[in-house]
């Protein structure tokens, strides 16, 4: 399967997307319940968090935009193993937006794409669609936006373990974030960071990484992240104080 791209939408040609091993099956079935129910869901927690939840996000089930019908669909689409529709409609949906000049959608949109080709591992086309969101979030001067579209092609190059290249991603999805106010995305990206040097032995730089991402989720009021990280940093300053006696 490879990408062909006409007015900025993303097409299929040469086959059809390759059907789940009976293994995913679970995974299909919690994050398809997640995408249909997402609407609700993430707006309650973004409400909560006073913050914009990673992720593009589905909209109601009785949603009246066609657009948001169509990313509706396709996440119905997905739940029922159709995933050639489920990209279809998500085309769909990113013509409707870029139509309205909603930039903004479109892009995010692009990444539930990417997504989608991440799951099933198509690296190269995964990558591609991600980019396509991160020009529409430069345009946009979408810090969050364009930070957590390089960390997806980070995360691509790390589950790869193609080390040096998921460093570079990450790297500049740091940079881009690092100017912008306190939010779930920046602190996901820098906790992502800290994750790749602590795993490529660069503890110091781990630390600094973990705790720029602890004290943004302590600045958005996000718990969860904060006490997941604490234990971490403490593992390391142990490690490191260790290492120089």
């Amino acid at each position: 399967m490879s990408l062909i791209y006409n007015s900025g939408v993303p097409s299929f040609s040469g086959g059809t997307m390759s059907k789940t091993p009976l293994s995913q099956a679970k995974i299909i079935l919690i994050l398809s319940v997640i995408l249909i129910l997402g609407g609700s869901l993430w707006v309650g927690l973004e409400k909560f968090f006073h913050v914009e939840i990673e992720g593009a996000i589905t909209p109601p089930i009785d949603a009246k935009d066609e657009a948001d019908r169509l990313i509706q669909t396709a996440s119905q689409n997905f739940f029922y193993h159709e995933y050639d529709l489920a990209v279809e409609n998500y085309q769909k949906a990113i013509a409707l937006f870029e139509q309205r000049k909603n930039f903004k959608r479109a892009a995010r949109t692009y990444e539930s794409i990417g997504d989608l080709h991440k799951f099933f591992h198509e690296a190269r086309e995964a990558e591609d669609t991600y980019l396509l969101a991160v020009n529409y979030h430069q345009k946009l001067n979408n810090k969050i936006g364009e930070g957590r579209a390089l960390k997806r092609i980070g995360d691509l190059h790390m589950e790869s373990s193609q080390l040096a290249e998921a460093g570079k991603w990450f790297g500049k999805a740091a940079e881009v974030v690092q100017g912008a106010e306190p939010h779930i995305v920046k602190a996901k990206i820098y906790e992502t960071q800290g994750h790749y040097f602590k795993k490529t032995e660069r503890i110091s730089e781990a630390l600094d990484s973990f705790q720029k991402a602890k004290d943004t989720f302590d600045r958005i009021g996000y718990p969860l992240g904060y006490d997941n990280i604490s234990p971490m940093i403490e593992s390391l300053k142990h490690r490191q104080k260790k290492e120089l006696n």
